[in-house]
């Protein structure tokens, strides 16, 4: 099916790959402590009464994810899913230093 695309298409087609990996990433880090909660829960170190608070404050956050994911601004949310998986081109950089500065991203390979 890509190689049917247009370059254009290809192009929007990696940026949402990246976005979903991203999407995938900050959300498997918000269910690891959760996880962890359901093993104590399991072993019998953690009340149920804990546990299903835990899970309710993780549905908080999941729908903050998903909020943060339907962003209105395409090119902001592929900008800091590149930034965080570290997958930033030079012309990246270029194009949007003002903002990346602004957000605390410290571009090694320049001086």
């Amino acid at each position: 099916m890509e190689n049917r695309l247009t370059p254009k298409q290809q192009k929007r087609h990696q940026e949402r790959e990246i976005i979903d990996e991203y999407h995938k990433l900050v959300t498997e880090q918000a269910l690891e402590p959760l996880y962890q909660s359901f093993l104590e829960w399991k072993s019998g170190t953690l009340p149920y009464f804990e546990l299903t608070e835990l899970i309710h404050l993780f549905h908080k956050k999941n729908q903050e994810i998903y909020k943060d994911f339907k962003y209105p601004d395409y090119k902001d949310l592929l900008l800091v899913a590149k930034m965080k998986l570290g997958r930033l081109y030079e012309e990246d950089n270029k194009e949007n230093k003002r903002l990346l500065e602004f957000w605390g991203y410290e571009n090694s390979s320049s001086s």
